[in-house]
């Protein structure tokens, strides 16, 4: 699988306006700025000309380069009929695509498939999505087109296997459960992935000595991961300043002996602490050098993923919208649906804020698939609760008890009571508010019997708080 939403089409974005964040030059990062340039890698990807041009903090040009994979044609037309599916295409238009997209698939089954005729038929399905789009959004669209016209710079895989071989597709849009409102959820304090680090990471590290491993790469120089791991504990026990000189040492070390991947996690883990220091210049800056310098897509979605919140942070709406696209992107790439829901439900609440339900609602779908997908139920729980909060923000209550009732489903096969406590207030609330005391008090009543299994007192105050206001 590789990225199933906006695939190619990814463009970057590096100043923050509202606090004219640019980076420092002092020594220490243009030392590592002349160092990246003289990378052979990294010229490399600057010459590249396939990709719109993106500018880093420290003002250097950059083109991510698309064309180290060949895509499957199969894999394209999938994802061409999921994003006709996720956007909500009515009938009739989604039957005038697939007839191009059939036309497609019987040119692609010839001995010698013919490129213009495919791409040619592409283009034609594209234009009718957009200009689907178009009418919905009442503004002029041409992603579709976009995304077509990219994925045609990189290498493409034209075989398509016959009709009567085919596997289904694996990414479907989830069953949603629309019971009555027995059982629904709030928004997550705890997020998917992106912040998660394991504490014993020694134990991970022996394991798999020279694999990614949850996500952590480790050194395969023996004494560049002894120090790799101190510097981790010392950021893992918020001892940040030492963190950062462990880091810088373990950073002189990777350059010594020439260990790239290593460098941009630390760059990457730099950025973390410079994110919790609250220095978004200095976090932004490590962030696009680790995004830039490794080959690995895990980590470039993460290091995307993160600079996005930062813009998020700081209301700079699109290049927050593009750097969460550019996350999601890249973890499709590495087929991590994990990080891809987090990215698209980032994208489905920087548009909800703004109430724009189209593109709230698509991305919401788009998580909700991915996260399906994982088949962690951790990951289910909370993107479906996190649309729930968001259709709940956009008047869409009984989709919001629907998400609700998905979430809790999850979080009842994992015990998650604290969560599960969450969910059922905020259903009360919501049945609250359509007049229903009887159904608002019977899930508080759930909520405060799931409540009793945490030690969260402040959680059971509230809820006790809720059913006096409702008698």
């Amino acid at each position: 699988m590789y990225n199933t939403i906006y695939p190619g089409y990814v463009q970057s974005y590096y100043n923050i306006n509202q606090r004219q964040i640019q980076p420092k030059q002092d020594e220490e990062k243009s030392s590592a700025s002349s160092k990246n340039t003289d990378n052979e890698k990294q010229d490399a990807a600057r010459q590249n000309k396939q990709s719109a041009g993106a500018y880093f903090p420290n003002g250097e040009k950059v083109a991510v380069d698309y064309t180290k994979k060949q895509i499957g044609l199969e894999q394209i037309l999938s994802d061409f009929r999921n994003t006709a599916s996720a956007i909500g295409t009515p009938d009739d238009i989604k039957n005038e695509v697939s007839s191009y997209l059939s036309l497609v698939e019987s040119q692609a089954q010839k001995s010698n498939p013919n490129r213009e005729i495919i791409q040619s038929n592409l283009k034609n399905a594209s234009k009718i999505l957009d200009e689907y789009i178009t009418n919905t959004l009442k503004k002029p669209s041409k992603v579709v087109e976009d995304w077509v016209d990219t994925l045609f710079l990189q290498p493409i895989d034209f075989k398509v296997q016959k009709a009567e071989e085919k596997i289904p597709a694996s990414v479907q849009e989830p069953e949603i459960i629309e019971e009555k409102i027995e059982v629904p959820p709030q928004t997550i304090t705890e997020e998917p992935a992106e912040n998660e680090e394991p504490l014993h990471i020694e134990e991970n590290i022996q394991s798999q000595p020279n694999e990614v491993h949850n996500e952590i790469y480790v050194p395969k120089d023996e004494r560049l991961k002894r120090m790799f791991i101190q510097a981790k504990k010392y950021a893992a026990a918020e001892n940040k300043e030492t963190a950062l000189s462990s880091f810088k040492n373990s950073m002189n070390y990777a350059e010594e002996i020439g260990d790239e991947q290593t460098q941009a996690m630390i760059h990457f883990e730099e950025g973390r602490l410079y994110s919790e220091f609250n220095k978004p210049e200095d976090a932004l800056y490590n962030y696009a050098i680790a995004a830039l310098q490794t080959e690995d897509n895990n980590l470039k979605a993460r290091a995307y993923l993160s600079m996005g919140k930062i813009y998020d942070d700081y209301i700079n709406f699109e290049p927050a919208v593009d750097h969460y696209s550019a996350a999601a992107a890249y973890a499709g790439e590495a087929d991590n649906l994990k990080i891809q829901s987090k990215a698209l439900s980032d994208l489905a609440e920087i548009h909800a804020r703004r109430y724009d339900k189209n593109n709230a609602d698509m991305f919401m779908k788009l998580a909700a698939i991915s996260a399906n997908s994982t088949k962690d139920e951790k990951v289910i729980g909370v993107i479906y609760a996190k649309n729930a909060k968001m259709q709940n923000k956009l008047g869409e209550k009984a989709k919001a008890l629907t998400s609700y009732s998905a979430s809790t489903e999850a979080y009842s096969k994992l015990s998650e009571h604290e969560n599960l406590a969450k969910n059922y207030r905020e259903a009360a609330l919501i049945m609250k508010d359509y007049g229903n005391k009887a159904k608002a008090k019977t899930l508080l009543n759930k909520a405060y019997s799931a409540a009793r299994n945490t030690d969260n007192s402040e959680l059971r105050m509230l809820i006790l708080q809720d059913m006096a206001l409702i008698s």
